[in-house]
């Protein structure tokens, strides 16, 4: 069984990992801004939940890939389960929000990303099933999208909050 090279990308996940826990704090934060908004449901399941499951996946996931005893089978069943899963949960996400009036980079960060990302988590597992292409740098490209479109999110919907509150 080939070994994992992991521990080249340690570093990495620890650091994409910490940054995705602290946007997930960021992201309750923005939730509790949402607390008192009318119509707040679809807000919720639209669009933080969301953003919460995206950078918590990288979360849980950074957290997986520096467990030192991942085998590589262990390893496709994660990114194969994660990546569809996510997918799954983008486009059913997508389907909630799609008769909104959203512009073209929240149909982008909110709908396309996403799935985008976890499509290429499914094809990391594919790679690292196969032994072959660049099954490592697919998935940090994953990872790193999966941050930004939640960075983004979380800034998106802070703005969105405070400006509808001034409104009041």
């Amino acid at each position: 069984m080939p070994t994992l090279p992991l521990a080249e990308w340690r570093d990495f996940y620890v650091m994409i990992g910490t940054a995705a826990g602290v946007i997930v704090g960021a992201t309750f934060v923005v939730a509790s801004l949402a607390s008192g908004l009318e119509k707040r449901e679809i807000g919720m399941r639209g669009f933080i939940t969301p953003t919460a499951v995206h950078l918590g996946s990288v979360l849980v996931g950074s957290a997986l890939l520096a467990v030192p005893t991942l085998t590589p089978p262990a390893l496709v069943i994660i990114l194969g389960a994660g990546g569809i899963a996510g997918a799954l949960y983008g486009i059913k996400v997508a389907v909630r929000i799609r008769t909104m009036n959203l512009d073209l980079s929240d149909t982008a960060f909110y709908m396309a990303l996403p799935i985008l990302a976890y499509v290429a988590m499914v094809a990391a597992a594919a790679m690292v099933f196969r032994h072959t292409g660049p099954a490592f740098e697919t998935l940090a490209a994953s990872y790193v999208l999966l941050l930004i479109v939640g960075m983004r999110n979380a800034w998106d919907m802070a703005n969105f909050m405070i400006t509808r509150r001034a409104e009041k």
